[in-house]
């Protein structure tokens, strides 16, 4: 077995995401569905119910009677809070490892992957467009497949880095040239083992290659933007971001200028306080 083989193994050993998660986000993906047809899938997962319940009802939101049900939350604080909830909390347990393939300490990846999900909305509203669950899920997921990759990037380190200095190239560019994948080809692979829509697959497989897949709309380059805004923060860096490639195609394409890009940043501080204060309380 070549090392690929090995590494494209582990990706069965993740724990699974919820199979109403997977459900939901089927229904997302789905023009016909409602945002109602998504709570009545999500409301049968106990632990779920009353892990958003327990958000909701908590100070942070402040409301103003208690919330007793998934349609109540519906109506109080709207679909898409309701869902990026349920998201964060159901994906938090697959980045609170430390990454040391790429200098990462526990917790890092997970404040990275935030960082850039809460950056999709914020993107979006500037761009005049709404914000969607299915870029927050992409954006969220971005970096899935460094979880897996990290223990194979810390052996191959040295060869990596060299490689990057003698062909200018980029990281993932050299794990896929030393280990035969990169981390987003294995996130896409990951994803698709989740039986995820194939928009959110396309969207991590190819978030270091925008402009390559144009089958999805926007929502490939939009998560790249958010992954090198995330990066820019300094917020989950790690080794491979000193190695980012420009991104001023991206930039030019959505006509964004630095000044945009400061005010992502300026306003995903501020968020990104609120979703430590909320993601606390349990």
């Amino acid at each position: 077995m070549n090392l690929t083989q090995t590494i494209l193994r582990k990706v069965s050993q993740l724990p699974p995401f919820p199979v109403v998660v997977q459900r939901a986000l089927q229904l997302v993906a789905d023009p016909n569905s409602s945002a109602q047809d998504v709570v009545d899938v999500i409301q049968f997962d106990q632990s779920i119910t009353a892990d958003v319940l327990r958000l909701c009802n908590s100070a942070y939101f402040s409301l103003q009677r208690k919330v007793h049900s998934l349609r109540e939350a519906l109506v109080l604080i709207g679909f898409n809070q309701l869902f990026e909830i349920v998201l964060s909390r159901q994906s938090s347990h697959l980045f609170s490892k430390s990454s040391a393939g790429y200098d990462l300490q526990r917790g890092e990846l997970w404040r990275h992957s935030v960082a850039a999900a809460l950056l999709s909305g914020i993107i979006s509203r500037r761009l005049g467009k709404q914000p969607s669950p299915i870029l927050f899920t992409a954006a969220l997921l971005h970096d899935i497949g460094k979880v897996i990759l990290s223990e194979f990037v810390k052996d191959y380190l040295d060869d990596i880095t060299r490689l990057i200095e003698e062909k200018s190239i980029s990281f993932s560019d050299a794990e896929k040239e030393i280990l035969g994948i990169d981390h987003a080809e294995l996130g896409g692979k990951i994803t698709a083992e989740w039986k995820f829509p194939k928009v959110i697959i396309s969207s991590v497989r190819y978030h270091h290659a925008p402009f390559t897949k144009s089958d999805h709309d926007e929502t490939v380059p939009l998560t790249h933007l958010c992954d090198v805004v995330a990066m820019l923060t300094g917020i989950g860096g790690g080794s491979d971001g000193l190695y980012y490639q420009s991104y001023g195609e991206v930039m030019s394409h959505y006509h964004l200028t630095e000044e945009d890009i400061e005010r992502f940043m300026m306003q995903l501080a501020d968020q990104f306080g609120q979703v430590k204060e909320l993601l606390k309380v349990t």
